[in-house]
C-alpha cells in the first residue's frame, strides 16, 4: 500500500490518482501477455481468447502513485457493445497490433474510428498509444510508409501525423517496453507539474 500523505522525502510518492485504461487489438496479437506482464510479471505462452477481462495497478511513476483500472477487451468484433462501454470508461487506450499477424495493423483504422466517435459523442479526447508487439521475432518488419514528397518515413512519423498518437515496440516475452507503454500513457494523462504543490510548514512559511 502506497502512503500518499505529503511528505518531504524525495523518495515517497506523494500524488495518487486513479485512471481507467482500455487495451484493444485483434485476436491473437498479445494484449493479455502485455497485461498479464505489467500487473503480475506472468508471461502468457499460451493464447486464450479474452472476452473481457479487469484488472487494477498500483504503480508508481516520476515520484508519484497511481491505482491503474485496465480493461482487456476481446479481440474480435463480436462485443461492439461491450468495446463502447470500454471507450466511454476509459482515460486513455491501447491498440496494439503484432508483427506476425498483418492483418491486425490495418484494422487498427476501425478501433480509431470507434474512438474518435465514443470520444466526439462525449465531447472529450483521450491519448491513445499503438503498440507493435512481437518485435523479438526475427525477419519481420513493419509496414512502409511515404509522406506527401513520397520520401521513406518511420511508422512513429506516420502515425503521428495520421492520429498524433504515440507508438511504441514491444515484446511481452522479454518484457520489453511493456511498462513504458503505461508510463508513457502516464505522462500524458498527468503531464509534469500537474500534480499540487506540497505545503510547506508554517516555519518555512515564515522564513521565507
Amino acid at each position: 500500500m502506497f502512503n500518499i500523505e505529503e511528505t518531504d522525502s524525495a523518495n515517497t510518492p506523494h500524488y495518487f490518482k486513479k485512471f481507467t485504461i482500455a487495451v484493444f487489438g485483434d485476436s491473437g496479437v498479445g494484449k493479455s501477455s502485455i497485461v498479464r506482464l505489467l500487473v503480475s510479471q506472468e508471461h502468457i505462452t499460451k493464447h486464450e481468447p479474452t472476452v473481457e477481462d479487469f484488472y487494477v495497478k498500483y504503480m508508481t511513476h516520476r515520484n508519484k502513485a497511481y491505482e491503474i483500472h485496465i480493461i482487456d477487451t476481446s479481440g474480435t468484433y463480436e462485443f461492439p457493445a461491450m468495446r463502447r462501454i470500454a471507450m466511454e470508461k476509459a482515460d486513455a487506450a491501447v491498440l496494439v497490433y503484432s508483427l506476425d499477424k498483418p492483418n491486425s495493423f490495418s484494422k487498427l483504422d476501425r478501433y480509431m474510428e470507434e474512438i474518435t466517435k465514443c470520444c466526439d459523442d462525449r465531447n472529450r479526447k483521450i491519448p491513445v498509444i499503438i503498440v507493435s508487439n512481437k518485435s523479438d521475432l526475427p525477419n519481420l518488419s513493419e509496414p512502409t510508409f511515404y509522406n506527401s514528397y513520397g520520401l521513406k518515413i518511420s511508422i512513429c512519423v506516420h502515425l503521428e501525423v495520421k492520429w498524433k498518437c504515440l507508438w511504441l515496440a514491444t515484446s511481452a516475452k522479454f518484457n520489453l517496453n511493456v511498462d513504458t507503454i503505461f508510463n508513457k500513457l502516464l505522462d500524458k494523462l498527468n503531464p509534469q507539474g500537474s500534480a499540487p504543490r506540497k505545503k510547506a510548514s508554517f516555519i518555512r512559511q515564515i522564513l521565507r
